[in-house]
């Protein structure tokens, strides 16, 4: 049987320019994804992923994304299990030195 995707920065951002990732979603705390986030990702923290499980889609890849990578791959395992179409960004946030990463803080936008 088939296990979902782990996978490095540079894959994601070749995944993410192919149109290949459908939703992303960041498990982190939100003061967290305040200061630094992947363009493009929601915040879902890893607490609310159960009450939160309709806003993933079924249909499509969607990418998971933490810290340093534990919480993230505990969803998607879960979800991969649930039939979701699920991958890990190895490493989290600590890791990516992809060219998607936005640091402006959520505020200083409004």
């Amino acid at each position: 049987m088939k296990e979902f995707p782990m996978i490095s920065y540079r894959e994601f951002d070749r995944w993410l320019e192919d149109g290949r990732i459908r939703f992303l979603v960041d498990v982190r705390e939100p003061w967290m994804y305040e200061n630094d986030r992947i363009l493009g990702s929601v915040n879902i923290p890893y607490e609310e992923i159960e009450q939160n499980i309709d806003r993933i889609p079924r249909e499509g890849m969607t990418v998971f994304y933490c810290d340093r990578g534990a919480k993230s791959l505990a969803v998607c395992r879960d979800l991969w299990r649930m039939g979701y179409e699920v991958a890990d960004l190895a490493g989290g946030m600590l890791n990516y030195r992809g060219k998607y990463v936005d640091r402006r803080r959520l505020w200083d936008l409004q």
